[in-house]
């Protein structure tokens, strides 16, 4: 399973240039990494240099970008709910207006709780090591992260009504295959809701802020932090960018007298309104166990090429804290996969094939990872997708 990198904040803080140097990073490090976006401002495509749509496009070596096109996806979910729905109810109770349930699936923030389930499926794959979101800006983010929450409520609603119609009509109906293909499509994204949110709070996700210093960028913090507190889903890192560096004495002092020199004195004044709201940073994070990262403003802008350059001053020592894990580790004797929420994983060996199935996954343990035993005689082994999961063979 891929480890989820998730970054936020406001619109024009960076935060696409941020996610896809991270990116870029990991994935020269060795590690399958894919740069996966929900703002629709389709920033990614800009930072790259690429043309990035809805399927997954190779950027670079151990490097994949996609576009999640969310308002497709809930639009699709909300057709076949809105017809399972109709369908369902017209038949237990004739003459019912079937707007009556249509008009309830589009509620806000579907489209934002359909860009969190194509998350889940690419962290659930074991196609990558590491999935980089680049989220919409953070009120879209905070809207998501509550959204399951208020669907999972409202899908349980219409079982329940399904459940109380059925019992009171009793044997003047029989269950039918339309009903249950209800439920069924209900239960499916309510399980998938439960596993969301185990993820968001698990050790395999660091949730990631990013900013400015300004007023209106420290107090977004403030306010998502507080949020995602409330959530318990921890912040690991402030990414703070566009500081303006200490010159020194030597360069200030053109900044000052009878005839400043304009351009320093602009400078000069912009780096004296961000020093107070760099304090309080450092106090945010130092209260709640945050990594601080600022980055200087850059002579250069961050796309393309100079990606690299700017990946390396955010990933330096002192920059983003984030230790990545591969997602399945081949070896001559055995394969590991590293599975978050895993009591028990069943692995089929049958002669010189193994199939990893993702409905092996449950919500009870915390074991990291799961290792397979190959055969004796076996040799270097090869992966390839299949519906139900991944499957191992060896030649």
């Amino acid at each position: 399973m891929a480890q989820l990198l998730l970054y936020t904040g406001k619109g024009g803080v960076g935060k696409s240039t941020v996610s896809a140097a991270s990116a870029q990073h990991l994935a020269s490090q060795g590690y399958r990494t894919i740069l996966v976006s929900s703002d629709p401002a389709h920033s990614t495509d800009d930072t790259l240099g690429v043309a990035v749509g809805p399927t997954e496009v190779q950027i670079g070596p151990n490097f994949w970008a996609k576009n999640i096109d969310a308002e497709r996806m809930a639009l699709n979910f909300t057709d076949t709910l809105n017809q399972a729905t109709a369908e369902t109810f017209s038949k237990m109770l004739p003459g019912l207006d079937s707007e009556l349930f249509s008009d309830m699936a589009g509620f806000p923030g579907m489209d934002e709780y359909f860009a969190l389930e194509e998350i889940l499926r690419l962290t659930q794959s074991c196609d990558y090591d590491v999935v980089v979101f680049d989220t919409a800006p953070t009120g879209h983010t905070l809207r998501a992260l509550t959204a399951p929450d208020y669907i999972k409520t409202f899908l349980l609603k219409i079982l329940r009504m399904k459940a109380k119609i059925e019992n009171f009509k009793g044997v003047l109906f029989r269950r039918d295959k339309t009903a249950e293909k209800l439920a069924n499509l209900l239960e499916e994204v309510c399980d998938k809701i439960d596993r969301l949110k185990a993820l968001l709070r698990s050790e395999w996700v660091s949730v990631n802020l990013v900013s400015i210093a300004s007023e209106a960028g420290l107090q977004e913090c403030y306010r998502t932090i507080r949020f995602l507190e409330s959530q318990k889903i921890k912040v690991h890192n402030i990414v703070v960018n566009n500081i303006i560096p200490n010159f020194g004495p030597s360069t200030w002092e053109a900044a000052e007298g009878d005839n400043p020199n304009p351009a320093t004195q602009l400078i000069k004044c912009e780096y004296d309104i961000q020093q107070p709201y760099l304090v309080k940073y450092q106090e945010i994070c130092g209260s709640h166990n945050i990594r601080l990262v600022g980055v200087s403003r850059l002579p250069y802008e961050p796309r393309g090429a100079k990606l690299v350059d700017y990946a390396k001053i955010l990933w330096n020592a002192k920059g983003i804290s984030f230790a990545p894990k591969k997602s399945l580790i081949i070896g001559d004797k055995s394969v590991t996969v590293s599975v978050p929420f895993l009591d028990s994983a069943k692995w089929k060996i049958n002669e010189r094939e193994s199939l990893y199935r993702w409905e092996d996954f449950n919500m009870g343990g915390s074991s990291p990872h799961y290792q397979v035993p190959l055969p004796a005689e076996a040799g270097k082994p090869s992966r390839r997708k299949v519906s139900a999961g991944v499957k191992l063979s060896w030649n």
